[in-house]
């Protein structure tokens, strides 16, 4: 402003140099007034005065517009972190999706495997069913037809009179 007043509504929105909010109101502010200035230039070909701007200061200026600048920036920010949250989990449930795909195809075994592990498995319950139907038949027999009839061999006493 030419005549040395100074419009503080930068001060009354940004509390600190931390104030996010505040700052992107601050933004807001100016590009309404950019706004303001462009639509003045076209409705009276000139740049505006500062007696110009006083109506659009007076506006800017009122609690209820320092407001809904405020909101203006909250409804902004939460906008964006809303879209960089949705962002960043969409990147990490695919991220976690393909981690889980690859685990899963780790530690599932392939198809020869999983039919050599098969095959073991039949021979050792085949083996073990054998097994335990010799153990039930040697348990009937007793020992010592059990172990003539399976070497071929004949025990004989040897009581010595």
């Amino acid at each position: 402003m030419a005549d040395g007043c100074y419009n503080h509504i930068y001060s009354v929105l940004v509390e600190s140099d931390q104030d996010t909010l505040g700052i992107i109101a601050y933004s807001l502010y100016k590009r309404q007034k950019i706004e303001f200035i462009q639509s003045f230039k076209v409705k009276h070909d000139r740049e505006p005065k500062d007696i110009d701007l006083a109506p659009f200061h007076d506006v800017s200026n009122s609690p209820t517009q320092l407001e809904s600048y405020r909101n203006q920036a909250s409804q902004l920010v939460q906008g964006f972190l809303d879209a960089s949250i949705a962002t960043q989990a969409a990147e990490l449930d695919r991220f976690y999706s393909e981690k889980a795909s690859i685990e899963i195809r780790n530690a599932k075994p392939g198809f020869w495997l999983g039919v050599a592990q098969s095959l073991v498995g039949s021979v050792l319950f085949v083996f073990l069913l054998g097994f335990l139907v010799f153990f039930t038949w040697s348990l009937n027999q007793g020992p010592k037809q059990v172990i003539e009839q399976v070497f071929d061999v004949v025990i004989t006493d040897s009581h010595s009179t």
